[in-house]
């Protein structure tokens, strides 16, 4: 079991691309006790680049903390616990970072499933590129161009205005994970508090190739519909917070409410 603890740092760097794939496609994916958040058919990945700088225990001086870079795929889910609260946040499903004590200490204390790599965020002129090399037989490498570039909504978008879709793609503080413990199904929650005002600045993204994306079979499902850069800002976790899980889907608990 990983124990909890309130961690603080600063992301001075972050791209966070949004996409839609269907739902049938991911659902086998996720542990049982989250299900998928989504619209109609489309379920959605959040894929986030960043460099995150001083992370540390909270409460420790800045000097001691760690500097890395990291790009995680997540996919967006929900639990209910056993109060009937729905809980909604992020499920981690692979992390690379190039810190070799990022890479020991998270897996240690998190469900980010942390993997060694080379990393590379680098802003430019006109965008950002980001590179990641080096992974476990090259399967989650990844190469983004991306231009800076108004706000466009796409013609088969599942949202019906691109205010929509920049509303729907704000970073979800929650991490949720489940761990079966002596018989019971339980929810682990990370909570994120940020320190500063979330503001995206949007991309186009000119180039792309998802290694992971490719290992698990979504390059061909996986559509793009957002993407953006993130001002810096100051940010906490609390990990390893325990909620128990009910075992009937949310879906199917909805179904018998309204039956009723």
């Amino acid at each position: 079991m990983k124990k909890s603890l309130a961690i603080t740092g600063r992301m001075t760097q972050c791209v966070q691309l949004t996409y839609r794939t269907p739902s049938k496609t991911v659902q086998h994916l996720l542990p049982k006790g989250l299900e998928l958040v989504t619209r109609g058919p489309w379920a959605f990945w959040n894929v986030m680049a960043c460099r995150v700088e001083h992370v540390r225990p909270t409460g420790l001086p800045e000097a001691i903390g760690l500097n890395y870079q990291q790009v995680s795929y997540r996919l967006l889910t929900r639990a209910m616990n056993h109060r009937a609260e729905v809980v909604e946040g992020f499920t981690f499903m692979h992390s690379d970072v190039d810190s070799t004590a990022a890479n020991l200490l998270g897996n240690r204390l998190s469900d980010m499933r942390i993997h060694p790599a080379k990393l590379t965020l680098k802003p430019t002129d006109c965008g950002f590129e980001i590179e990641v090399s080096n992974t476990q037989a090259g399967k989650s490498d990844l190469m983004i161009k991306a231009a800076n570039a108004p706000a466009q909504h796409l013609q088969d978008s599942c949202f019906p205005t691109i205010a929509d879709t920049s509303a729907f793609a704000r970073h979800t503080p929650d991490g949720l994970a489940v761990e079966e413990r002596e018989g019971a199904r339980l929810l682990k929650v990370t909570r994120v508090q940020r320190q500063g005002a979330w503001v995206q600045t949007p991309l186009r993204i000119e180039e792309a190739q998802l290694g992971y994306f490719d290992s698990i079979d979504q390059a061909r499902h996986a559509k793009l519909e957002w993407a953006c850069r993130v001002e810096p800002m100051g940010i906490g976790w609390q990990s390893g917070l325990i909620q128990k899980t009910l075992m009937q889907p949310i879906k199917q608990i909805a179904l018998m409410r309204a039956v009723g």
